[in-house]
């Protein structure tokens, strides 16, 4: 039986907990040291939005606040599961394998490459660099599409932005999967490549919106889930 801890109590952290039977918060270093979880799940984020905005706070949470629960979690030999992004690479070539050398190309990326570099130096890791990662409450990359679709009922798309995208409730059940397996090092999680108007025209039929394509700047943050698929891992949505 593994016990878990996650670092906050927030949607994905939720789904994380539906496929273990112990798990923890984790709010503090010594915490770690007094639950001693078998693995340490890094949910805990400053998101895309407000960490460009308050990139201060960002650095504090995502790199400097999870590489100290990182510390701690090595003393007691858990394993660092750190939730990392498809933000960290530069959107140039796309089809970004676990091996592609990061650029990241706003604030949320850095830091979450900072803080995965940091769990990494530990060692005993497991960083899982999640695609375009979303629900109708998560504040990703595609929330704010998500609300103008919800409030205005149409909503303006990049015809040439790709991404792989993935639902929060099955980034949850594959990050259980990963663990349970004793996976470790880097894996990305993230579903078949696809435009920003391809994901949020799936999004508009459910909500009953319109989606407007324009042909803005031209960027792939697809992942490579070779090593996912060969794992005998698949993202159906």
């Amino acid at each position: 039986m593994l016990k878990v801890g996650v670092t906050d109590e927030g949607e994905l952290a939720q789904v994380i907990a539906k496929y273990f039977d112990e798990t923890v918060v984790i709010t503090s270093p010594q915490r770690v040291l007094e639950e001693k979880p078998d693995a340490v799940i890094h949910t805990f984020e400053i998101p895309y939005e407000e960490a460009n905005k308050n990139p201060s706070i960002a650095w504090n949470i995502n790199t400097w606040y999870a590489i100290n629960i990182g510390r701690a979690a090595n003393k007691i030999k858990a394993l660092n599961v750190y939730l990392s992004t498809f933000m960290i690479f530069d959107g140039k070539k796309g089809l970004y394998s676990e091996t592609s050398t990061p650029n990241p190309l706003n604030y949320y990326g850095l830091t979450k490459l900072a803080g995965e570099t940091g769990i990494m130096s530990l060692g005993n890791y497991l960083v899982i660099r999640l695609g375009l990662l979303y629900s109708f409450n998560y504040k990703g990359l595609l929330y704010p599409f998500i609300r103008a679709m919800i409030k205005k009922r149409v909503v303006k798309c990049n015809s040439n932005f790709f991404a792989s995208p993935l639902k929060v409730s099955e980034a949850g059940e594959v990050i259980s999967m990963l663990i349970k397996r004793g996976i470790r090092g880097v894996v990305n999680v993230g579903g078949k490549r696809k435009s920003l108007v391809e994901v949020c025209e799936e999004l508009a039929e459910m909500l009953n919106a319109k989606v407007i394509p324009f042909e803005g700047k031209y960027y792939d943050f697809s992942l490579d889930t070779w090593l996912l698929n060969g794992l005998g891992i698949s993202i159906r949505g």
